[in-house]
Parts: C-alpha cells; sequence; structure tokens
C-alpha cells in the first residue's frame, strides 16, 4: 500500500483506493467545487478554481494507473496520461515522497504579535540557505502557492531588515532529502502558523487544526520583554491568563494521536531586557525562568511527552556566538 498525506488538509491518502489527477490542461477547465470550498473555508481570495477536470478510478476517461520512477501517473482511454496527483479530500497536489512516516509537523502557538509568523519564516529561511542545494524535489509553500526557495528567504531576510510578515494562511512545507545515495528518500518538515487561534474562539482553534493528529511538537512562543515584565511584576493574573493559552494547546493535543512535545519559544530576543539576555544559552536556567513567571506551565507540563526551552530571535537568527534559529529548528525536527 502506498500513501501520501496532503500538506494542506492532513488528508492520508491510499493512492491504492483514492488516487486522483488533475488532467492535462489542454483538456479543459472546469469550475473546482472541491477545491473552491477548500479557498473558502481558509479566507483565500483570489485564486481560480477552474482547474482542469479531475480523473480517477471511478471516472469515464479511466485507462489505467502506471508507475514511473516510483511516481504515479494515469492513463486515459485516450492515452493521454498525466501525473499531477491531487488529494481526495480538498484537490490540492499531492506532492511525492509525502509518505506518512516522512512528514514532520509542528503548530505554532502564542498570543498576537508574539512573533510566530516571523519566526516560522526565520526557520524556513534559515533550513533552505543552510541545507538545500538544487533538487526538483524541493517544494516550498507559501500561503496558497507554491514558491521558489527566494520567495521564503526574502521574506525572512525582509523581517531581519524590520519589514512586519503577513499572516500565512497556509503552512510552509519544506522538502529535504535526508540521504545523497542515490534512492535516498525525501523528508518533508511543514510549520503551521496557528493564527486564526489568536481569537481564542473554540472554532477558530478547530479550524486551524487540520494536522494536529500527525504534529508532535507544538510551539509556544513568549516575546522576551513579556516574560521579563511578568517575572517583574510577579503579578499572578499574568499566570492566569496564561492558563487560558495553555488550555488552547490542551484542546489541541485532543486532535493528536499521541502527546506531543511543547517547545517554549522566547522570541524577539534582540528586544530582550535583564538577566534573559545571560540565560539564553542555558536550557534548564530558561526553562526554570519561564515556569517562575507562569507557574501554570509546570503544572501542566505532565499533560505532553516533554518541555523544552528556547530563545530566539527572527530579526537576528544567529545571536551572538550562536546560531539559535538553527538549534530550534533542530530541536523541533531532529
Amino acid at each position: 500500500m502506498t500513501e501520501r498525506r496532503c500538506i494542506y488538509c492532513g488528508r492520508l491518502a491510499d493512492l491504492d483506493k483514492d488516487a486522483l489527477f488533475r488532467l492535462p490542461p489542454d483538456h479543459g477547465r472546469v469550475n473546482d467545487a472541491v477545491y473552491r470550498r477548500f479557498l473558502a473555508s481558509r479566507g483565500i481570495e483570489g485564486v481560480r478554481a477552474e482547474l482542469p477536470a479531475v480523473c480517477g478510478k471511478q471516472s469515464p476517461d479511466f485507462s489505467k494507473i502506471e508507475w514511473e520512477n516510483g511516481k504515479p501517473v494515469l492513463v486515459t482511454k485516450t492515452g493521454r496520461s498525466t501525473d499531477t496527483l491531487i488529494c481526495p479530500s480538498c484537490h490540492n497536489e499531492l506532492f511525492r515522497d509525502t509518505e506518512s512516516g516522512s512528514v514532520r509537523s509542528a503548530v505554532f502557538f502564542g498570543e498576537k504579535d508574539s512573533g510566530k509568523t516571523s519566526l516560522i519564516l526565520a526557520l524556513a529561511g534559515k533550513c533552505i540557505t543552510r541545507q538545500f542545494s538544487p533538487d526538483e524535489r524541493f517544494r516550498y509553500i507559501l500561503n496558497d502557492r507554491i514558491c521558489d526557495a527566494e520567495s521564503i528567504v526574502g521574506a525572512a531576510k525582509s523581517i531581519e531588515e524590520g519589514g512586519k510578515p503577513s499572516d500565512l494562511r497556509e503552512p510552509i512545507a519544506v522538502y529535504r532529502v535526508s540521504s545523497a545515495a542515490e534512492g535516498g528518500t525525501a523528508e518533508c518538515d511543514v510549520m503551521h502558523d496557528a493564527s486564526e487561534s489568536d481569537t481564542g474562539d473554540e472554532q477558530a482553534i478547530r479550524a486551524a487544526m487540520p494536522f494536529a493528529d500527525s504534529s508532535e511538537r507544538y510551539v509556544y512562543c513568549i516575546p522576551a520583554d513579556t516574560l521579563y515584565e511578568t517575572v517583574l511584576a510577579d503579578d499572578g493574573r499574568a499566570d492566569m491568563k496564561m492558563r487560558l493559552e495553555m488550555m488552547k494547546l490542551l484542546a489541541a493535543c485532543r486532535y493528536a494521536q499521541k502527546p506531543p512535545a511543547l517547545m517554549l519559544a522566547v522570541t524577539k530576543l534582540d528586544t530582550a531586557r535583564g538577566e534573559i539576555t545571560e540565560m539564553y544559552r542555558d536550557e534548564q536556567t530558561l526553562r526554570n525562568y519561564i515556569y517562575s513567571a507562569y507557574p501554570c506551565i509546570e503544572e501542566l507540563a505532565p499533560f505532553f511527552a516533554e518541555v523544552r526551552a528556547f530563545a530566539v530571535s527572527a530579526a537576528k537568527p544567529e545571536f551572538g556566538d550562536c546560531d539559535l534559529t538553527g538549534e530550534l529548528y533542530a530541536g523541533i525536527f531532529g
């Protein structure tokens, strides 16, 4: 059995049973109602839903499915072939090398303006610039479209120069080769911006959780200045507010196949004040500092597989003599 996981909606499709393909563009375009509903559910506007028709095993045009270099290809009764495999649930493209075991995803939480989107772009930009060489297998998703690596690296660079990113309506999916040897598999690291859950509305949380069942990492972002001021004020109301935030994560855990790890990311380190500027190198010290500000996190820690702490700056990915962005990426994805 060969399966592919959709990086847009999280559906795991069995190609032997569920394979759907787009016919060649010159076959004609039709309004794809499934894809249109998907766009509407994500608030994506300005994207055409008139696409080449869908063909599968139940379609009158279907003849057979062949495999070429490990890639499924549909052949119609007229002898035309297409390898554009699409998701049965949302009709977005299913990319090769996205078997269930090769997709690792993380969901980024945090209050509004906590730096979630900037951090995701910084992590993706760092990964691309450090680990990649040109390869046609690499695909990057930014908002509602496939883009080239330069688009993400450019967005990360803009943040370093003081720019403010727009919300990531879709996940960033980064494919990376796990082995340079011939026949090596590709792995897909996916980062989801849960900005839609900023409202705290349960329905919004569900909308932001299409990948929670496969996400083994929840990253919670806390701005450095907010953390410092909370410790300084020693105000119990901040802990109560954080408890509500942690409840969002625990609500998301209901969708997970197993308890995820909680990664506490102290963001905007370049704006930090006080002792945080000295403790970012020591994870245990940083985690204890976070616990002193928000005792509820330590109290709720047993609900997660583990709790780790990192400090990072999207504006300065390499902070001081440390590659903090690289360390966080390694902590999330290995």
